[in-house]
């Protein structure tokens, strides 16, 4: 059995329910207000650079975000603002007070790593501790509007305890991607990246208005390890965990790798389904391109998707995966669960997801032996989240000998197809020879603007692989040209090419019907 941990610490309710001190570290403009409620460490900064312009304003979960430019900040602003942070001293004295009641006395008959069943016992709690607090002040009043009070406050006591605190909102904002925390966290500002098609007009990567103080830090890390039930110490410096409750992969590094501090990166998966239209009406592909993706899986080609990390891999891939026919039975292999298989179940598609880890713990299986599992249970497409292990070698062995039965769709990390093949041969162990069994390698990339402070994903190359006498080489059939918003086909797509060719006998028409058809 786990132990129990301890309790978060919290910040004695006998002290100053306003924290008032000077900013963690000197802000470029005025600051506004510099207090902060006594049951959090984390500092909002107010104010901010001069000639500030507002971009846009919403709210998540009632917290107002105001996301603006300024000509002397080389990326966006985020700023969130929590009621909580105007609270009077007294209701601040109310929410403190419940929180180190509750802290000093948690609850013995519920299983303290959920979180969802933690943080509604919590509140039901909180909510009798406030009242009992409140209705005596809110009696000559005739008790208008208590309920609502009480319920709002009580909510606060489970945001800080059960919850995530300030970085909530960070969290559950859509148009965030990735949130970084780093190290030190109380003296370096979070960042953000929106996601590409969040906000119009606005730099993907933005500065926040959060500084997180060491209590809370440490609170975030006893959270993600009671959540994950992963270590997470000096020992243990690195701990990476999908988190399906918030629906993110949590990247946590501290000493001593992070001689500064715990540092913390999350990455948010997608909940909505990208298609080849959507990549066109984006300008990542062009409507030629992709239809030859499309005549590729309906052709029974094998693909590898490559590119650096957050260029959009995992995306279009998931695109790739809707130009299946329904009837095909697809067999989706990751470690860390992106693509949103949900959704496209919802939509008829035939998944069958296997997970592998490490194969190093007692209940793990190594992506090797999990597609060697998958090359038994029938004829299948098979997608691969990534490729990158002792699983490579099995996959091309499948692909040499037609054990997959229909198209295999992988990722792999890689800037270009000639890395790609570097990698494969040098890094992986898989011979050239194998490496041939792969038909394209699709590159997607990150075409930034000249001040960086905006990117856009597009696709920049497609290769084909081709295996002759002197060796494997790469062929582009699509490059991206200076000047060009989508990557053009080359000389090289044409009847003679050998993934047309491979299209054209698995649909039984001549090369030239296939790039009619495309």
């Amino acid at each position: 059995m786990p132990s129990k941990p301890k309790p978060p610490k919290i910040v004695s309710s006998g002290g100053p329910y306003n924290v008032r001190a000077e900013p963690p570290v000197p802000v470029p403009g005025p600051v506004a207000d510099d207090r902060r409620p006594c049951f959090t460490s984390t500092w909002l900064e107010r104010g901010g650079g001069e000639g500030k312009r507002t971009l846009t304003r919403y709210a998540v979960n009632g917290v107002p975000v105001t996301v603006s430019s300024s000509p002397d900040e080389t990326s966006a602003r985020y700023d969130v603002h929590p009621p909580e942070y105007d609270l009077s001293p007294a209701l601040v004295k109310v929410v403190a007070e419940v929180i180190g009641d509750i802290t000093a006395s948690p609850p013995e008959d519920l299983d303290l790593r959920s979180l969802d069943a933690l943080r509604p016992f919590i509140k039901a709690r909180a909510k009798d501790m406030v009242h009992r607090r409140l209705a005596p002040r809110r009696a000559a009043a005739g008790g208008q509007g208590l309920s609502k009070e009480v319920d709002y406050l009580a909510e606060l006591v489970s945001k800080y305890t059960a919850g995530y605190g300030v970085l909530e909102t960070l969290f559950e904002d859509r148009a965030v991607q990735d949130v970084y925390v780093n190290a030190p966290s109380s003296q370096t500002p979070v960042f953000v990246v929106l996601r590409s098609d969040a906000l119009e007009r606005v730099g993907q990567k933005c500065r926040t208005n959060v500084f997180v103080g060491r209590d809370d830090l440490l609170g975030l890390v006893s959270r993600i390890k009671l959540e994950t039930g992963m270590p997470f110490s000096e020992a243990h410096p690195v701990l990476e965990a999908d988190i399906s409750r918030l629906g993110c992969r949590v990247t946590l590094v501290g000493p001593p790798i992070s001689e500064r501090g715990v540092s913390l990166a999350i990455r948010k998966h997608s909940t909505s389904v990208m298609t080849l239209p959507t990549l066109i009406a984006k300008d990542s592909v062009s409507p030629l391109l992709a239809s030859f993706l499309w005549a590729c899986v309906l052709g029974r080609r094998a693909v590898l998707v490559a590119g650096s990390r957050g260029a959009g891999k995992t995306t279009l891939l998931g695109a790739l995966m809707l130009e299946f026919p329904l009837t095909q039975r697809i067999l989706l292999i990751e470690d860390t669960p992106e693509i949103p298989v949900r959704r496209m179940r919802q939509l008829g598609y035939d998944i069958q997801t296997l997970r592998f880890g490490s194969g190093e713990g007692a209940n793990e299986v190594s992506a090797e032996d999990t597609l060697r599992v998958s090359l038994r249970m029938g004829e299948s497409a098979i997608v691969i989240g990534e490729v990158r292990g002792a699983e490579a070698r099995v996959l091309y062995e499948s692909m040499r000998a037609g054990s997959a039965g229909s198209s295999v769709l992988g990722t792999i990390h890689g800037n270009s197809a000639k890395g790609v093949l570097d990698r494969a041969v040098e890094d992986l162990g898989v011979s050239e020879r194998a490496f041939s069994s792969t038909d394209i390698v699709v590159v997607i990339g990150l075409i930034r603007t000249p001040d960086g402070s905006t990117f856009h994903r597009k696709v920049v190359e497609v290769a084909e692989v081709r295996h002759e006498r002197g060796g494997t080489t790469l062929v582009d059939l699509f490059s991206l040209q200076p000047g060009c918003g989508c990557a053009k086909p080359t000389d090289a797509f044409s009847p003679e090419s050998k993934t047309v060719q491979g299209i054209a006998g698995s649909l039984g028409v001549s090369p030239a019907q296939v790039l009619d058809i495309i």
